[in-house]
C-alpha cells in the first residue's frame, strides 16, 4: 500500500464490512469536528457506537489498541459529543469500540474488537 492515508482508509473499509458482517449498520465514516475524527460512526440495535480503527501489517508495532492515546480519546469524545448533538441523539446510549485490523501477508484480515473500550 503506498500512502498513509490509503492504507488507513483500506483498514477502515475493511471494519466497516466485519461491523455490517455483526449486525451494525455503519451510519457515517471519517466525521470530521474541526481538527477532530471519528473513522466510523454504527448503529448496533439502538446504540449509536463510536468505531476507532486502528491497523497494523505487522507486529513490529506492537498491538493496534496500543495506539489509542488518552489525547486520541479526548479528541473522539469531543467529536463524539458534536455528532450527538448535530443529530439530534443526544439522549440515545452510546459506546466507543476499538476494531484491530491485522493485514496477514497483506491480504487476509484478522479481527479484534473491543467493545467498550473506554467511557464517556
Amino acid at each position: 500500500m503506498r500512502s498513509t492515508w490509503a492504507r488507513g482508509s483500506r483498514f477502515e473499509t475493511l471494519a466497516c464490512e466485519y461491523l455490517r458482517d455483526k449486525g451494525y449498520r455503519i451510519l457515517e465514516r471519517n466525521f470530521r469536528f474541526g481538527h477532530k475524527e471519528i473513522d466510523i460512526i454504527a448503529s448496533d440495535g439502538g446504540t449509536v457506537v463510536f468505531v476507532e480503527v486502528k491497523g497494523r501489517t505487522g507486529a513490529s508495532h506492537g498491538a493496534p489498541a496500543e495506539s489509542v492515546t488518552t489525547g486520541k480519546i479526548r479528541n473522539i469524545l469531543k467529536a463524539a459529543e458534536a455528532y450527538l448533538w448535530r443529530n439530534n441523539l443526544a439522549n440515545k446510549p452510546c459506546r466507543f469500540d476499538v476494531v484491530c485490523v491485522n493485514l496477514v501477508d497483506n491480504r487476509e484480515a484478522e479481527f479484534g474488537h473491543i467493545r467498550n473500550a473506554f467511557e464517556a
